[in-house]
């Protein structure tokens, strides 16, 4: 498993630490797919609310299928939006999954997906500052195939 993340240093502080944070919000969805455990992943350290819910519910389908992946997934065009508060902001990406694949858990064997433009994900997601300084989503859209993302 590997994650690419493009564009991390956009040069203000508050942005880069809003992309440092879900960059880690990431990596914790995958190490729970990976090892079927997401009491160890700290997802619900990064994320809250409708986005927690969401996020719950995919790791967790995928855990019961024994489901994880393999390959390289690449975040790019990150857009931060910062709102006056300074607590709240806007974050939107894409993900290229065209050099990932599903693999099963217990038997390692790749399911062999093929690129097509579902292999390509917009999301946009609303972050919050929790009292921590953490930067925590709490609400999570993804549009599977998004023109926006296409190569």
């Amino acid at each position: 498993m590997k994650m690419v993340f493009e564009g991390q240093q956009p040069g203000d502080a508050t942005k880069d630490a809003i992309l440092a944070d879900n960059e880690r919000a990431e990596s914790t969805v995958w190490q729970a797919m990976a090892s079927g455990d997401m009491k160890k992943s700290g997802i619900a350290f990064y994320y809250t609310d409708n986005a927690m819910v969401g996020v719950y519910e995919y790791v967790k389908g995928a855990i019961d299928k024994k489901t994880s992946w393999a390959g390289t997934l690449r975040y790019f065009d990150r857009n931060v939006t910062v709102f006056d508060d300074k607590r709240s902001a806007a974050l939107t990406y894409c993900v290229d999954e065209s050099k990932a694949d599903l693999k099963n858990r217990e038997t390692n064997k790749m399911q062999g997906t093929k690129t097509t433009p579902n292999s390509y994900v917009f999301y946009n997601l609303g972050v919050k500052k929790n009292d921590d300084g953490v930067w925590q989503t709490w609400d999570l859209t993804e549009d599977r195939g998004s023109q926006k993302c296409q190569p």
